[in-house]
């Protein structure tokens, strides 16, 4: 079951999101391939670490990917990589840039919110919307899995995330 927030539909007339359930595999491509990854990475432990990743193993989706440095606890965080593909369906450049930064015009929202969820639960979720929070760009409409990593189990330091486009 999904969370539907109302008063967001009004503005984004797409939007759903929910923790992934142990066991669960995500269904779109990109998501199956960050996801089996992250899980190989992992192995026994809850999370990954950053360093235990190299994105050229899983090169076919980095253009789809995000990785960001949590900041502040997950208040915000810092896009280390920022896919070349997110670039040209956003129409953003938002690799060095914070989120607050890269979306000080805009409310942070639902998208913060998907964000933190994760960096507070050390769980993966999964997001399914438009880009309704970049102005012109509320026709696209995608799926995120957003992944947590971190050097332990209880802390949440970088965020793996990878974008799922409905028309690819």
């Amino acid at each position: 079951m999904g969370i539907i927030l109302s008063d967001i539909d009004i503005v984004n007339k797409v939007y759903e999101r929910r923790l992934l359930r142990d066991g669960e595999m995500p269904q779109n491509p990109n998501a199956s391939v960050l996801f089996s990854y992250w899980a190989e990475k992992r192995g026994p432990r809850k999370l990954p670490a950053w360093k235990d990743l190299d994105l050229l193993d899983i090169w076919t989706i980095t253009p789809c990917l995000i990785v960001k440095d949590v900041i502040d606890g997950g208040m915000d965080s810092r896009n280390r990589y920022w896919g070349t593909k997110i670039v040209q369906r956003s129409g953003i450049e938002a690799t060095g840039r914070t989120h607050r930064d890269l979306y000080k015009d805009q409310p942070l929202g639902p998208q913060m919110d998907a964000y933190v969820e994760v960096v507070k639960l050390g769980q993966p979720n999964l997001v399914h919307r438009n880009s309704s929070f970049i102005a012109g760009r509320d026709y696209i409409v995608y799926s995120s899995l957003n992944l947590p990593l971190g050097p332990t189990d209880d802390v949440v330091d970088h965020l793996i995330c990878v974008i799922d486009y409905e028309d690819n």
